[in-house]
C-alpha cells in the first residue's frame, strides 16, 4: 500500500452539470491553468465546467516510480475545496475572479 497523508494543494477540478466529480493533483497553478486549458478544448463545456483550486485540502496517496511508470500523486479524497458547496455554478463567479485567479 503506498503512504497518504493529507496536504493543501492545487488541483484542477471537474464539475459535471454542478456536481464536482473528478480532480487532478498539480504541481502548481501554471500547470493547473494548462491542463483546464487543454481539457476546455476536448470537453463539451456546456455540461462540464473546470475550474483551478489553489488551496484544496486533500487526502493523497503518493505512488512511486516503478519502471517506466513515473511516480506521482494521486487524490484520493477532497477534504475542502474553497467552493460553496458541490455544486458549482459558473455563472455565480463575479467577474474578475476565475480566468484571471484560477480560483
Amino acid at each position: 500500500m503506498n503512504p497518504t497523508e493529507i496536504i493543501i494543494c492545487v488541483a484542477l477540478c471537474m464539475f459535471l452539470e454542478g456536481q464536482l466529480v473528478e480532480h487532478t493533483y498539480k504541481s502548481s497553478m501554471a500547470d493547473c491553468l494548462k491542463a483546464k486549458r487543454q481539457a476546455e478544448r476536448n470537453i463539451q463545456p456546456e455540461r462540464v465546467q473546470f475550474k483551478c483550486g489553489p488551496n484544496v485540502k486533500a487526502k493523497v496517496e503518493y505512488i512511486e516510480e516503478k519502471g517506466q511508470t513515473q511516480g506521482r500523486i494521486r487524490i484520493i479524497e477532497v477534504l475542502k475545496h474553497g467552493y460553496d458547496s458541490d455544486n458549482y455554478d459558473a455563472s455565480a463567479t463575479p467577474r474578475g475572479e476565475g480566468d484571471s485567479s484560477g480560483y
